[in-house]
């Protein structure tokens, strides 16, 4: 139990208080994608809310963002600034955790928020309640196939306790969810998960391996690559 509640602690900004224990964090770390289950249904009862589409769709992204703190979309800009600069691994990491933000960071929010807009009004919004799910098993398998690029800092000791087993074992608590809505369901989380490899392997190319900043980039990311693929596989699902 206290597991499941550090991952509510480290990775939404719901106030539930539990001392932090390592060991408590490594076995909440199979349950994260059910802390998503949980966001992504907060954010579909605005569904319920008889207001047009695009009214429910933009206030189910300001809760989203709220819940969560803004923590993951926070590395998004962060890694944009440090990976876009063009510099050598050192200089990227210093750039990543230099609290001001750049210009990349700036371009690199504005586009994933409004794909994010975009794509939720364009398809059938239960596919929001599976969206957090894929953004934090994309966090464990994007952890499991790498290492962690700097001596210290808050990503640590997530990237450092994941590995594949604890990934497929937190998938699979939340898999009779997931193909409940549809058994076609696991063709976009799989194309997911695929383009979440292929980026973590050129990030960790590029700064010898992920952070806490990679790792929230993996998130948005993955929902977002999750939202378009289920609108370009509208018709099958």
């Amino acid at each position: 139990m206290k597991g499941i509640i550090l991952m509510f602690n480290f990775f939404t900004r719901i106030p539930i208080y539990t001392e932090y224990n390592e060991k408590d964090f490594s076995k909440g770390m199979y349950f994260l994608p059910l802390i998503g289950l949980i966001i992504g249904f907060l954010m579909y009862i605005f569904s319920y809310i008889p207001v047009e589409k695009t009214i429910y769709v933009l206030f189910s992204w300001i809760l989203y963002i709220w819940i969560t703190g803004g923590l993951h979309l926070d590395g998004v800009a962060d890694s944009f600034d440090g990976i876009f600069s063009n510099r050598n691994k050192e200089e990227i990491l210093r750039i990543m955790k230099d609290s001001r933000i750049g210009t990349f960071g700036v371009v690199g929010l504005i586009v994933l928020i409004l794909t994010n807009l975009i794509f939720s009004y364009y398809i059938n919004y239960v596919y929001i309640l599976i969206m957090p799910v894929i953004g934090r098993s994309s966090a464990l398998l994007s952890a499991s196939v790498s290492t962690y690029a700097r001596n210290n800092g808050m990503g640590y000791v997530f990237i450092t306790h994941s590995n594949i087993r604890k990934f497929f074992i937190s998938f699979l608590i939340v898999l009779p969810i997931l193909v409940l809505f549809n058994i076609f369901i696991l063709l976009p989380i799989i194309i997911t998960y695929i383009f979440v490899i292929f980026l973590t392997k050129k990030i960790s190319e590029k700064i010898g391996g992920m952070t806490g900043d990679t790792i929230g980039l993996i998130i948005e990311l993955s929902q977002t690559i999750f939202l378009i693929t289920i609108y370009i596989l509208r018709g099958m699902l």
